[in-house]
């Protein structure tokens, strides 16, 4: 019985140590699986701490150039509208009357045998 003893107890080594190799193999996959998804996970933070720092610096830009947009509007509109009253000016230069009454207002020339009579300017009244 001695020998039937002796091979019982290397049978139950044999099967602990297999046994212990494989829980030591499911504890290093474990240790592997929790250090990929911490990688992951690290990885993960990383991209969307870039997309949010993107859409906002874009956000940004984007108020920026609406804001100088509108800026450039407003000043478009103030050049048609400087355009307008020069077309206006130019057409009136071209009167041969306009031109003449220019000249009387800024200049205080006159026709042969007009008289000029330069009359104070009245003062509107205070409230």
């Amino acid at each position: 019985m001695v020998q039937r003893n002796d091979k019982v107890t290397a049978l139950n080594e044999n099967i602990m140590n297999q046994e212990r190799k494989k829980q030591e193999r499911a504890h290093r996959r474990k240790k592997g699986l929790y250090r990929r998804l911490v990688v992951f996970g690290v990885l993960v933070v990383i991209m969307f701490t870039v997309m949010i720092s993107t859409l906002t610096s874009q956000s940004t830009v984007i108020a920026e150039k609406k804001e100088e947009r509108q800026k450039v509007e407003k000043r478009l509109e103030e050049v048609k509208q400087e355009k307008s009253q020069l077309s206006e000016e130019v057409n009136k230069l071209q009167d041969p009357d306009y031109i003449g009454e220019v000249a009387r207002r800024d200049y205080n020339m006159s026709k042969p045998g007009e008289t000029i009579f330069k009359l104070p300017k009245k003062k509107e009244e205070s409230r």
